[in-house]
């Protein structure tokens, strides 16, 4: 068994070998903000992108009370589109649109049964609130309102939603539909990386690792990934991209394609940066379809699937 030193040696290799690969810059998409900047925090509580591109995030109010501010922006612009106010108990991890303007917060953690989810209407009232399972890593809704939720390894053995790593919920919160056991499929322990395209879930979970999609009742499992631990996955078509990796590794992405036999490497590898060419270290992500979206405080990132082709493309490390 390796020592501690041996494994920082190690590991202190890999990434001077990473630090080989072709950069591939994020670009600045826009930018997020409170409505109310004297009142609230500058660094949102959460924020993450909707179904159409659409970035939403949640301001806690500065006096240290229940109050929240919701705000959704669009790529190219300073200004705030829209904004609710609410009053939450809620930590909140997660936020996602609903249809009829409605937005869905979430806490990551939560005890058997409590509330860790609550939907709130355009009028900032509270429609909706229910328990969606522990230890959420995702949560992503659909142009149609579900909520899909994968799960990190904490949730393993819990007796909730959880359990099955990785769950959909109709919009009043109630479970449509859980992640099966016994079907032949590879066992969630922790749903590493979870990309929702229109209404289909594209993952890659611990720890086997395999391409997976599921839509309505049905899971497609295209086969073990040549490369592991990536904590999010872009698709287009057969296309795939796995970023993020574990260790040295964490700003790299690898370009796969889903093949008649299998899963395999596309081209070769790249390395994400800011556009100043510094590392991309403590971003926030959300994958949508080919579409990679990254927040750093209030600045917004992007990158697709093609630029990451393209950088790829020049290295193999």
């Amino acid at each position: 068994m390796s020592t501690n030193a041996e494994r920082d040696r190690a590991s202190l290799r890999r990434r001077v070998e990473v630090l080989t690969l072709p950069v591939v810059p994020l670009r600045r998409h826009g930018f997020v903000r409170p409505a109310d900047p004297t009142a609230t925090t500058w660094e949102p509580e959460a924020v993450s992108v909707g179904p159409d591109g659409t970035a939403f995030a949640v301001w806690p109010y500065r006096d240290g009370g229940k109050r929240k501010q919701v705000t959704w922006h669009v790529g190219g612009r300073r200004r705030v589109v829209g904004a609710i106010e609410v009053e939450t108990d809620l930590r909140v991890s997660f936020v996602q649109p609903l249809p009829d303007e409605r937005v869905l917060l979430a806490a990551a953690r939560a005890k058997p049964g409590a509330v860790n989810a609550e939907v709130w209407t355009s009028g900032g009232e509270l429609e909706h609130s229910g328990y969606i399972g522990d230890a959420i890593e995702e949560l992503l809704t659909t142009p149609a309102g579900k909520v899909w939720v994968g799960y990190f390894d904490e949730a393993m053995g819990g007796s909730g939603p959880e359990g099955h790593g990785l769950a959909r919920f109709r919009d009043d919160l109630t479970t449509e539909w859980l992640y099966p056991f016994d079907a032949g499929l590879p066992y969630i322990s922790d749903c590493y990386s979870l990309n929702v395209d229109g209404e289909t879930a594209y993952f890659c979970p611990y720890n086997k690792f395999h391409i997976l999609s599921a839509v309505g009742t049905a899971v497609t499992d295209w086969g073990p990934s040549p490369y592991r631990s990536a904590h999010q996955l872009l698709r287009r078509g057969p296309d795939l991209a796995l970023l993020r990796g574990s260790g040295p590794e964490y700003d790299v992405a690898t370009l796969l394609r889903i093949c008649q036999d299998g899963v395999r490497q596309q081209g070769g590898r790249c390395r994400l940066v800011l556009p100043d060419g510094l590392e991309a270290r403590g971003l926030r992500y959300t994958g949508r379809g080919d579409v990679l979206h990254a927040f750093l405080g209030s600045t917004w990132y992007s990158i697709d699937l093609d630029m990451l082709s393209a950088a790829a493309s020049q290295g193999r490390a």
